[in-house]
């Protein structure tokens, strides 16, 4: 539930790599899609502007939309590969080739983009005849630049978070210093939307055939779009407006895939890219370019000026009538484009009066698939309670309005009817009243190994009941505020994806009660409730799930080859041992004091943790403790003898056991865990992975467990350091 870095929580395939990207384009792509312009409702522009403002710019821009003419004329000249090739001199890349498609800006697309600005700015800034249909909004399309280590501060609720930013971005006027000049700002989440730009007609987004893989323009768009919606919580969906040589389109994002407009001219079609800049800068509501209507800005009283960020209310959710209100930033933010988008906030209840009462709970909002149970049905399923699992206090869909029949769903943003056996995603949103930090910001070795230990017990009771959580990350894992009984210093979350088996039976209907432990319950929940179990299928040839950076090696091989396999407890309790990892060397990061140090660790945070593909990061597994870093003086010094001792026994355990991916196929041979390949692609046997005693010892619920608690003996028998002490 927490993470800076959102290690693209997917189901196989998503992540925040541009060659990643393109592929989850493909089949995800609507083309010349006329709903895109009616969304942005360019028709409410009024007609008598668009005429004075196209004879306005064309009489006092016409040497700028010449130079403009001129510029993709000789573009056009040149193949659009070694278009996309083109960088500044200034790049330090000794081979253009090696730049990242995301770096890549050449002096033909910044004299473009000059030129460009001169046009989008007479067009935002052109007064109407009737001054009454001028628009409530004041935005403008700026040539924007990043912040100077915005991206990277330790306490951003991204670490890592890219450098690089569009051609243009949608701001609103009254951040601008001097109206509309080009800005610095702080992130993402300034925009309202975007523009890309390429000099080139030729390097427009339409694939070259059906199914094709995306054109570089959108993959490009993608990426912007990803980083748009993380940065911005309670957007659902992204408007980018794409221009190559003299022509244009518009593409919207949501969480479903990308819908690009027709094609059009600037020049022959120039009304109506009038009519799509004018639109986006001065008709549109903030709702109309993405804003979820069921959250609305808090009032000057509850927002907190030492929080740094803007506080939000949230409309009740389901049949709990309480609202509720963000305090800080959120505490994770997905960098997934076309998975769950997930989102976690700190949130107080509002009564009301306007004010915060209660304690600090939990509110998280994802999309679902709409062929599976929402999270909330999940938790009600489970039998009994656990220390070591989170408590959920209210849960439902999510629905544009109070009262509204209709839920938040991508076919409701796209404006298409929702048919009974139509497949789509829902937003759904629930409130945990288990509060705790992440995992990583435990205050001793002992306090990291009691969360873990607690965590994954819960996990065993879960799975007792035949419910595999199929989710484990660093982000699901938390160490309890205020643990008041044995067992709770940790405990897990989101069971979004969690698997339950078919003979998991449970009655139809049973009756529980509210425990006022966990938060103030109206009084309607006072007494008992009666819920409804909702009967869950096998789900067995499921597509993989899970983060990918915390998968087990197993299915992340699994991934690469496209395989059918079934998670099972044994690739949990793996992902168990990367959460490990991770909290170590996030923890090292907060603690280094040099730039040497902090460059040491981030290197190898990255290289473990900073990979987006399924290849990359099954080959990093490979080097987790290899390259190094556990002979540096910062990990030695930080990090206990004991805990030391226990990484690295794990990763000879995982090296000695999974081979790499290249060398695990081939034809006749043999995969992982044994077990023979076939021509079809075969199905890998479960049973397999419990292939040795000593893989099982490690990877049971029982035998981490004791690991875990043998280390935790060794730390407080020897607190400085352990058996043999620090060793440097």
């Amino acid at each position: 539930m927490f993470d800076f870095q959102d290690p693209s929580r997917v189901n196989y395939g998503t992540s925040a790599s541009h060659a990643t990207v393109q592929a989850e384009l493909s089949g995800r792509t609507a083309f010349g899609d006329e709903s895109v312009l009616m969304q942005l409702k360019i028709d409410g522009v009024d007609s008598h502007f668009v005429q004075d403002c196209a004879k306005t710019l064309e009489e006092s821009l016409e040497e700028d939309i010449t130079a403009l003419m001129n510029i993709v004329k000789r573009a056009e000249l040149k193949d659009p590969k070694d278009l996309e090739y083109e960088v500044l001199h200034d790049l330090d890349y000794p081979d253009p080739r090696e730049v990242p498609p995301e770096d890549r800006r050449s002096s033909r697309q910044e004299l473009m983009q000059h030129r460009l600005s001169l046009v989008l700015k007479h067009i935002q800034c052109a007064p109407e005849p009737d001054e009454a249909k001028t628009g409530d909004y004041n935005r403008c399309f700026s040539h924007q630049v990043l912040a100077p280590d915005c991206s990277t501060s330790k306490k951003d609720y991204t670490l890592g978070f890219p450098h690089f930013y569009p051609d243009f971005t949608l701001i609103d006027v009254g951040r601008v210093e001097g109206s509309h000049k080009d800005v610095v700002v702080d992130g993402w989440h300034d925009r309202d939307g975007f523009v890309v730009i390429r000099p080139s007609s030729l390097q427009h987004p339409y694939p070259a055939s059906e199914g094709g893989l995306a054109r570089p323009i959108l993959t490009h768009a993608a990426n912007f779009a990803r980083l748009h919606l993380s940065a911005r919580p309670f957007l659902l969906f992204s408007v980018c407006l794409l221009v190559f040589g003299g022509d244009f389109c518009v593409c919207i994002f949501d969480r479903a895939g990308a819908r690009v407009s027709p094609k059009f001219n600037m020049w022959r079609d120039l009304d109506t890219f009038i009519r799509v800049v004018r639109s986006m800068t001065r008709h549109l509501t903030k709702i109309e370019l993405g804003h979820d209507p069921s959250v609305s800005l808090a009032p000057s009283t509850l927002q907190s000026s030492s929080l740094n960020y803007p506080a939000w209310i949230i409309d009740p959710i389901g049949s709990d009538l309480r609202r509720w209100c963000t305090v800080g930033a959120p505490v994770w933010s997905s960098l997934s484009l076309f998975g769950r988008g997930t989102f976690v906030w700190y949130v107080r209840e509002l009564s009301a009066a306007g004010e915060l009462v209660g304690p600090v709970m939990i509110l998280k909002s994802a999309w679902r698939s709409s062929q599976r149970d929402p999270e909330s049905s999940i938790y009600q399923s489970v039998r009994g309670s656990h220390p070591g699992l989170a408590k959920c206090i209210a849960g439902a869909d999510v629905v544009p309005f109070l009262g509204s029949l209709e839920k938040v769903t991508t076919h409701f943003l796209r404006d298409r009817p929702l048919k009974p056996d139509d497949k789509t995603k829902i937003l759904h949103r629930i409130v945990i009243g288990t509060t705790g930090r992440p995992i990583w910001m435990y205050e001793t070795e002992e306090q990291l190994l009691d969360g873990l230990i607690s965590a994954l017990e819960a996990h065993k009771f879960l799975w007792d009941q035949k419910i595999l959580h199929r989710d484990i990350s660093a982000g699901n894992i938390l160490l309890s505020d205020h643990p008041k009984e044995v067992g709770a210093a940790g405990f897990i979350t989101d069971l979004d994806i969690a698997r339950m088996e078919p003979d998991a039976e449970l009655k139809s209907t049973e009756t529980v009660y509210a425990t006022p432990e966990y938060g103030r319950y109206p009084q309607r929940l006072q007494g008992p409730m009666t819920r409804t179990r909702i009967r869950f299928g096998t789900q067995r040839g499921d597509v993989i799930t899970g983060t990918l950076q915390f998968m087990s090696r197993r299915l992340l091989e699994a991934a690469h080859y496209q395989e059918i396999t079934a998670s099972t407890a044994a690739d949990d309790v793996e992902s168990f041992f990367w959460v490990l990892v991770y909290a170590v060397f996030r923890k090292l990061l907060a603690a280094t004091t040099t730039d040497v140090e902090e460059k040491q660790v981030l290197t190898h945070f990255r290289n473990t943790f900073g990979r987006t593909s399924v290849l990359e990061i099954f080959t990093a597994r490979g080097g987790a403790f290899h390259d190094g870093i556990y002979k540096q003086a910062t990990y030695c010094e930080m990090v206990s003898y004991p805990l030391r001792e226990l990484l690295l026994e794990y990763c000879i355990i995982l090296s000695g056991f999974v081979p790499t991916i290249p060398l695990s196929r081939h034809a006749g041979g043999t995969g992982s865990y044994g077990g023979s390949a076939s021509t079809g692609g075969r199905i890998i046997d479960e049973a397999l992975v419990a292939g040795s005693a000593r893989y099982n010892r490690f990877f049971s619920h029982e035998g981490m467990i004791e690991l875990l608690k043998e280390t935790r003996l060794r730390l407080q028998m020897h607190p400085e350091g352990g058996e043999g002490g620090v060793q440097a």
